[in-house]
C-alpha cells in the first residue's frame, strides 16, 4: 500500500489518504543502495523502479534481438510488447482507441524535432508565423528556427514571433493576444514550465488563438505528474520523454493529433519503413502515423521500460501523486520564505499559489547558486543550477537553483533540506 489513511483531527470517521514516500522509496534500488541521498531533480530524470530496471535487464540477459525482423520466437514476442507498450502509452494518454498516432521517439527533444521536420516542413507556407516563448526549455525554441532556416532555403520564408512569460511565471495571456494575427498557423508551448513550475493554461491559449492554430506541446513536466489527456487537451501534438516518468532514458513519445495526422511526411527512411521505389519515384505505403515516422531499429529496452514505468505510476496512483507533490511543493514555498536574502523565480514564490507542480527556484544574494548546488552535493543533496536550457542567455533568469519533486520525496526531505540551506546561508 502506497497511501495511509490519515484521520482528520476530531473527525475519526472521516479518512484522507495520503502517499507515503517511504514505502515508495522501497520500490527504487537507488535509494536503498544511496540511503542518505535526498534527489532533487526530477525535471532534468527521474530514479527507476525495480520493475523497469527488470524490464531492461530481461531484454539483455534473455531475449536479445531485434523485433518483428525475423521469424523465431523472440523476434515476434518483441514485437507484440512493443505494441502492447504503444498500447499502454494510448490508454495512458486517455485514448485507447488511437494507438496508431502514438509514435516512439528517442526522447522529448526529438519529438519536438520530429514536429518541425515532419509537419512543419511540409505544411508551411511563405508569410506565415510562428508563436513561442523564448524562456521555454531549447528543445521547444531551437527545432523552428532550425525549421525557419530550412524553410528559407527553399524559398519560404516565415517568421517566428514570441510572447512571454507574466511576473507571476505564467504565460503572458495579453501577450499572446497582442502576438497572434491571421497568419499566425503554430504556437508551441508548455504544459508545465520547466523552471516556473506553473500549469501554463493550455485551454486558455486555445481560446485567444482560435481552433485553426496548430498547437505543439511540451508535456515533459506534466507527464507522471499530473493528468496528460490527448481527448480533452486542446492540442494537435504532445511530446514528452519517457526517463522524467520513471521509464529509460533515450526513449520518447509524440502524440499526434486527428486533424494533423494526414499532414505528415517521413521524416527519415529504412529498416522496417513502408516505402517502394517505382519508376525510380519514392512511394509511402504506410497505414499509420508510427509506420510512417519509425524507421530502423529502435531502442527496444528503452520502448519496453514504457510499459512497467506507466504501471507503476497507476499502481501508486496519478492522482495520489499529483496530491502529494502538490503539497511538497507549497510546504517547501513556505518554508524556505524565513531564510534570509531569498529571491524566488517566477512560480509559487512569486504566486503564492494554493497548489504546486513539484518545481521551485529560487537564490540567494550574495551566494552563487552554482557554490550552493556544490555545497549542497556535499550534503547528498542533489538540485539543478545553471542555466536551465533556456536557449537564448539574455533571456535565463539569473543564477537560479531549482528543486524538483517527485512522488519518493518526503517532508523529512524538505526539513534536512532547508536546515542544510539555513546553515549554508547562515555561515
Amino acid at each position: 500500500m502506497y497511501c495511509k489513511a490519515e484521520e482528520k483531527p476530531n473527525e475519526k470517521t472521516s479518512t484522507k489518504a495520503a502517499l507515503s514516500a517511504d514505502l515508495v522509496k522501497l520500490d527504487f534500488p537507488i535509494f536503498q543502495a544511496n540511503p542518505d541521498l535526498i534527489y532533487f531533480d526530477n525535471a532534468s530524470t527521474t530514479q527507476k523502479p525495480v520493475s523497469v530496471i527488470e524490464t531492461i535487464e530481461n531484454y539483455y540477459r534473455k531475449n536479445c534481438a531485434n523485433a518483428g525482423r525475423a521469424s523465431y520466437l523472440w523476434s515476434s514476442q518483441l514485437e507484440a510488447a512493443l505494441e502492447d507498450t504503444r498500447a499502454a502509452v494510448a490508454a495512458f494518454l486517455a485514448v485507447p482507441e488511437r494507438a496508431q498516432q502514438v509514435v516512439f521517439t528517442g526522447g522529448a527533444t526529438d519529438s519536438l524535432n520530429t514536429v518541425t521536420m515532419a509537419w512543419a516542413l511540409a505544411n508551411l507556407q511563405d508569410g506565415d508565423e510562428v508563436l513561442l516563448c523564448p524562456k521555454d526549455h531549447k528543445s521547444a525554441v531551437l527545432p523552428w528556427y532550425h525549421c525557419k532556416e530550412l524553410l528559407a532555403s527553399m524559398g519560404k520564408h516565415i517568421k517566428i514571433k514570441h510572447f512571454d512569460i507574466h511576473e507571476v511565471g505564467d504565460y503572458d495571456l495579453k501577450s499572446i493576444k497582442n502576438a497572434v494575427t491571421d497568419k499566425t498557423r503554430v504556437l508551441a508551448m508548455a504544459h508545465v514550465h520547466h523552471v516556473y513550475g506553473l500549469d501554463m493554461e493550455v485551454s486558455e491559449i486555445r481560446e485567444i488563438v482560435g481552433n485553426d492554430v496548430i498547437i505543439s506541446l511540451d508535456a515533459s513536466q506534466s507527464v507522471g505528474h499530473t493528468k496528460v489527456d490527448a481527448q480533452t487537451l486542446p492540442v494537435d501534438f504532445i511530446s514528452f520523454s519517457g526517463h522524467k516518468m520513471f521509464a529509460a532514458p533515450g526513449v520518447g513519445i509524440l502524440y499526434v493529433g486527428d486533424r494533423v495526422k494526414d499532414q505528415l511526411q517521413p521524416l527519415r527512411l529504412g529498416g522496417k519503413s513502408k516505402a517502394v521505389i517505382a519508376n525510380d519515384s519514392l512511394k509511402i505505403n504506410s497505414n499509420s502515423v508510427f509506420e510512417l515516422l519509425e524507421a530502423g531499429t529502435q531502442n527496444i529496452p528503452g520502448i519496453l521500460s514504457l510499459k512497467p514505468a506507466i504501471d507503476y505510476i497507476n499502481k501508486v496512483g496519478l492522482d495520489n501523486i499529483e496530491a502529494h507533490i502538490s503539497k511538497l511543493t507549497v510546504d517547501l514555498w513556505q518554508k524556505l520564505i524565513p531564510l534570509p536574502n531569498i529571491e524566488f523565480a517566477p512560480g509559487i514564490g512569486i504566486c503564492a499559489c494554493d497548489k504546486g507542480w513539484g518545481i521551485i527556484s529560487f537564490r540567494f544574494k550574495g551566494i552563487s547558486s552554482s557554490d550552493l548546488g556544490f555545497a549542497l552535493d556535499e550534503e547528498r543533496i542533489f538540485v539543478r543550477t545553471g542555466d536551465h536550457c533556456v536557449w537564448n542567455k539574455a533571456e535565463a533568469e539569473p543564477d537560479f537553483l531549482r528543486v524538483s519533486m517527485h512522488a519518493y520525496n518526503s517532508p523529512d526531505d524538505l526539513e534536512q533540506f532547508v536546515q542544510v540551506l539555513a546553515d549554508i546561508v547562515d555561515s
